[in-house]
């Protein structure tokens, strides 16, 4: 046969059905999408909120918007993007845990999400055969917006005012405990506390 190993299609009477290389289907090869903005399962209009979010929080990344806490830059980002915010869904007292959107599961976080935190920390340590390092994050009580999903537990957050009064700044936090061995180096992650994904939903 001159296909290879795998025969082609049979007919009734056991011959080779020879198919001309026009009739075949050709599909064009679907465009990209945006790195780090893929994303399984929901709707075309909240995957294209929760871009929107993003987007606004990247561009003010080094400022300090409203009056420097970490609401004003999850609620401004989300009322750009014509979306609903915290005032929507609740009480926006200054030690509330603000409600951001439909409620999701950490492992089906995407970019744009809104994270909602009370009293977490993730403790990190690397061990070789020569020494042993430890450093740690904590948020309080925190909102922050998903940028990216690294894997492994590990999230990149556009933020403000976290923990030490910053303006706008990335940070990549954990949000599950994770124990990996590579290369003689050991890294432990200890994750502690509450943390609340929430979806953007339109106005």
């Amino acid at each position: 046969m001159s296909r290879g190993a795998f025969p082609g299609p049979i007919d009734d009477l056991g011959a080779e059905i020879v198919i001309d290389d026009g009739t075949l289907a050709r599909t064009d090869t679907p465009l990209p999408a945006p790195v780090g903005l893929q994303s399984k399962g929901g709707s075309p209009k909240t995957r294209d909120l929760g871009e929107k979010v993003v987007n606004f929080a990247r561009g003010k990344l080094g400022q300090r918007l409203g009056s420097g806490e970490c609401f004003d830059l999850a609620d401004q980002a989300l009322r750009t993007a014509s979306a609903k915010s915290a005032a929507d869904f609740g009480s926006v007292a200054k030690d509330a845990d603000y409600v951001w959107g439909a409620s999701v599961s950490p492992s089906d976080a995407r970019p744009g999400d809104i994270i909602q935190f009370r009293d977490y920390r993730y403790d990190r340590t690397i061990e070789t055969s020569a020494r042993e390092d430890s450093d740690f994050q904590m948020r309080p009580h925190h909102t922050a917006i998903v940028e990216r999903v690294d894997g492994g537990g590990a999230i990149t957050v556009l933020e403000q005012n976290a923990p030490d009064g910053s303006p706008g700044k990335r940070s990549q936090l954990f949000f599950s405990d994770v124990s990996t061995t590579s290369g003689g180096k050991k890294t432990t992650i200890k994750v502690q506390g509450t943390f609340k994904f929430y979806r953007p939903q339109p106005r």
